[in-house]
């Protein structure tokens, strides 16, 4: 059972996903645990430290992973379609102030976490592809480190607007999602794996 520390930081993340840092006060999260802000600073110093914790923790307990209980069971397309699924529900719930204010006022726990996230997502899909190879569903042949560096960091990046190469409609359509999900797949698969991206993936 999960102690109310890590509650606090759940929740605090999730309203900070979808609404931004500096936007969510403690009342609101107090407000949305049912609890009173004084309990909250039971286990937290101020915002600050909440925040800080609360980076920490997403560091370490991804939201999605290739290597959970409930997919690391599936072949390697229905994990990299169960990925897609992911990916479409975040763009649909999250906040674009999230990453500005991260950069602004937390800008070595956003560097921590950016890279982090950078390198566990880039090992996460290695693994995935090279899966996908042994179960005949991937082509042997494919470059499994440079498909999984450029994938990792068009994902994480595709939003940076220093760097951005799509419009923000582009970029939160979930129609544009599925098409690129498919087109990852129609380079990586083999015919046996082209069969049975046809008929489970919709």
């Amino acid at each position: 059972m999960k102690n109310q520390k890590v509650d606090i930081i759940e929740i605090s993340w999730e309203l900070f996903f979808q609404f931004g840092i500096k936007s969510v006060t403690m009342d609101d999260i107090a407000s949305k645990l049912g609890i009173s802000k004084k309990t909250i600073y039971q286990h937290f110093k101020n915002k600050n430290d909440l925040v800080e914790q609360a980076i920490e923790w997403q560091i370490n307990h991804p939201l999605f992973s290739f290597q959970s209980e409930e997919i690391s069971h599936l072949n390697a397309i229905d994990q990299y379609i169960e990925f897609y699924k992911f990916i479409v529900n975040q763009i649909a719930n999250s906040c674009e102030s999230i990453r500005y204010d991260l950069r602004k006022y937390y800008p070595k726990l956003w560097n921590k976490f950016h890279l982090t996230k950078l390198t566990t997502f880039q090992n996460e899909l290695s693994q995935n592809l090279e899966k996908g190879i042994q179960e005949g569903l991937f082509r042997p042949e494919i470059n499994v480190e440079w498909i999984s560096k450029t994938m990792a960091r068009f994902y994480m990046n595709m939003a940076e607007s220093d760097t951005l190469i799509l419009e923000k409609e582009d970029i939160s359509n979930i129609e544009y999602h599925r098409e690129l999900g498919l087109y990852h797949l129609h380079g990586v698969c083999t015919i046996k794996g082209m069969e049975y991206v046809k008929n489970n993936f919709k």
